[in-house]
């Protein structure tokens, strides 16, 4: 068995001796009891005779606590110091009566704080002083108790001032205050809860207005200002906060106010306009005399108008405008807006607020007419647009528009064409055509028309415009070369419609649009009378398809239809074709061979079949002879081609040879070939 006993050492530590130890054993701790609610102890780590120090854990100091809170208590204190250090702290919760120790902040000596602070939540209502105990292992040393402190949880909202009666929109004269309160009925002073006012009573409608709604309490009491309540009637009010008890006031009366606004309670509404005569709205209009909250001046016989807010053409009337209110209301009857659109009605009474009614749409009854919404205007020229195009609308008798299809006429025989087409489909009730014009001079109406409907515009003119075009009068024909044409050409002058410029003096020319080789036109005479030009013995003198182009100043052409010239009688014979080449040489046969064409006196293609006979002389002192398949041939088409023809001869008989073609009454051709050795 081992023994010990505790000796103080020369430094104020105590130490132990060991006596009879035979085995290594370590000494831990040994507590001794120490004034002051300190822990005193030994550590002695040991190995056969040793010694000890001792130490004091001291408890912490200053625990402070609010004298008075809702629901939580926060405690403060001064951590303990010293050898050896707590780990930590643990509070504990007394209440005041009982002695009753209880856990405080969540903690224990085994659930401890590293703080110097803590909250204990959810504290019932009370009086209570609380304990810091320090920790250290397992040792602890408590603190002086803390002052006390009240807790006091709200549980409920009572009335502390009640409201007073007030005339509708003024605020009360007495004003509301709130109480956050716990359950002894005492003021909880640290509450700040937010406290939300609320009415009950009639009329249902009626508002309570405060600045501030809900409103923080302030040391456990919220104080309302400028509360008011709109409608007359009788009241209650319920303050509320969160989970408390809810509280009711005493009743307080709401009177109605002088007379300040007017309102519509029964304002009109849509409607669509159905007769030749008169309409009305389905639900009257009817405006009511209110005080500044809306009430009923049931005593009020003000007059009172109506009007149109934005009338934008359109007129209000009513069986009675104005009218005096009975019993605070003006009912009106028989009101009626005589166009089509979107309208607001305003009320109006000297001395009070006027009143704007809800919109009101008022549709177009059925069609009933056709209306030129826009003239034709007149044209200076036939075929030219109008400056200003017809427009036309579709209306019911009150003038509003409606929506059909259109179509367009005209009188006098003239041509009416619009880009815009004809008939028009009007859309949205309006067909405004475009690109309209009538092609003849003179004076004329357009008549609309839909249906049975039909609308006249008013008169327009037509007149002849300047020179704009050229119209060429020349049937396609068939003329003989260099002989004046059968039906010779007529040049119109024209304005853009087509009309004839009856007064130009514009000087009108022919010419060839497309001329072959050596086409002339010729032994044109021309006459222009009223616009038109009249040509005589005009002629082309080469075969072939043509066109004429007529020209004025500026200039205005038109072109004519296409006319053939044909040939005229055979009257002469020519070398056609390659043939002759440069040079051939004797005893060879042409390449190419002659060919021979049969033409009138201008040198045009006669389709005849006409007997020729070629031939050729020597040149002085030579002798060649011409030789050919035959040397005399009948013309196909107009043409004869001769082949195996050649020059023989022996000796030197090169030279200038002369062919010579002839037929009976033609004049004859001839062409030098050259022979060569």
């Amino acid at each position: 068995m081992t023994s010990l006993r505790a000796h103080r050492s020369a430094s104020g530590n105590t130490r132990l001796s060991f006596f009879g130890l035979t085995a290594a054993v370590t000494l831990a701790v040994l507590v001794v009891s120490v004034t002051g609610g300190a822990s005193a102890y030994y550590t002695a780590p040991g190995f056969g005779s040793g010694s000890a120090a001792l130490g004091t854990l001291l408890p912490p100091t200053d625990v402070l606590v609010p004298a008075t809170s809702a629901g939580t208590a926060s405690l403060r204190w001064t951590a303990s110091v010293g050898t050896p250090a707590p780990t930590g702290s643990c509070a504990t919760r007394t209440k005041t009566g009982t002695g009753t120790p209880t856990p405080a902040c969540g903690t224990s000596p085994t659930i401890i704080v590293a703080t110097a602070f803590c909250d204990d939540l959810l504290v019932l209502t009370g009086d209570y002083t609380y304990t810091v105990t320090a920790v250290y292992n397992g040792w602890t040393a408590a603190s002086a108790p803390s002052g006390s402190v009240t807790i006091s949880n709200p549980t409920k909202v009572a009335f502390q001032a009640q409201p007073s009666d007030a005339t509708s929109g003024a605020v009360f004269t007495a004003q509301p205050s709130v109480a956050i309160q716990n359950a002894a009925g005492d003021t909880v002073p640290t509450s700040t809860s937010p406290v939300t006012l609320a009415i009950t009573g009639s009329p249902a409608d009626a508002r309570l207005t405060c600045p501030t709604n809900p409103l923080a309490a302030a040391s456990g009491i919220a104080v309302f200002t400028g509360c008011a309540i709109d409608r007359a009637g009788t009241y209650t009010l319920t303050a509320a906060s969160g989970a408390l008890t809810a509280a009711t006031s005493t009743a307080l009366t709401v009177s109605a106010g002088s007379a300040k606004k007017l309102s519509f309670t029964q304002p009109a509404v849509d409607f669509s306009i159905t007769s030749q005569t008169t309409f009305a709205a389905p639900v009257q209009p009817m405006v009511t005399v209110q005080d500044a909250g809306g009430n009923t001046i049931t005593g009020s016989t003000a007059t009172i108008s109506l009007g149109l807010t934005s009338p934008a053409g359109a007129s209000l009337t009513c069986a009675a405008n104005a009218r005096a209110a009975v019993s605070g209301i003006a009912a009106f009857a028989a009101c009626q807006i005589d166009k089509a659109g979107s309208y607001t009605l305003t009320a109006t009474s000297a001395g009070l607020a006027d009143a704007t009614s809800n919109g009101i749409n008022v549709t177009a009854g059925p069609p009933k007419r056709l209306v030129f919404t826009a003239q034709p205007a007149n044209s200076s020229s036939g075929g030219t647009p109008f400056s200003t195009q017809p427009v036309i609308a579709v209306q019911d008798a009150f003038g509003n528009t409606v929506t059909t299809s259109l179509s367009l006429t005209t009188q006098a025989g003239a041509a009416l064409s619009c880009t815009s087409g004809n008939p028009l489909a009007a859309a949205s009730g309006v067909a405004a055509f475009t690109g309209c014009r009538i092609d003849k001079p003179g004076s004329y109406t357009l008549t609309a028309a839909s249906g049975t409907w039909t609308a006249e515009s008013s008169s327009l003119t037509i007149s002849v415009g300047s020179v704009a075009k050229l119209a060429i009068a020349f049937p396609t024909s068939t003329a003989i070369s260099q002989s004046a044409f059968s039906t010779q050409p007529v040049v119109t002058v024209q304005d853009a419609g087509g009309n004839t410029v009856t007064n130009s003096t514009a000087a009108v020319t022919l010419s060839l649009t497309n001329t072959p080789v050596g086409a002339t036109l010729s032994a044109c005479a021309s006459a222009s009378t009223a616009g038109v030009t009249t040509f005589t013995g005009c002629r082309i003198d080469k075969a072939g398809a043509y066109t004429l182009t007529a020209v004025v100043a500026g200039p205005i052409t038109a072109t004519s239809n296409t006319t053939t010239i044909s040939a005229g009688a055979a009257s002469k014979l020519a070398f056609t074709g390659t043939f002759p080449q440069k040079s051939h040489k004797r005893n060879d046969f042409f390449v190419p061979q002659p060919e021979i064409t049969i033409q009138d006196a201008f040198g045009n293609s006669a389709n005849a079949a006409v007997s020729v006979t070629l031939s050729a002389s020597p040149p002085s002192n030579r002798s060649g002879t011409l030789s050919c398949a035959a040397t005399t041939r009948t013309s196909l088409n107009g043409v004869a081609t001769f082949s195996g023809c050649q020059v023989s001869y022996q000796g030197n008989q090169a030279g200038l040879y002369t062919f010579t073609a002839e037929a009976s009454g033609l004049v004859s051709a001839s062409v030098i070939v050259t022979i060569v050795q």
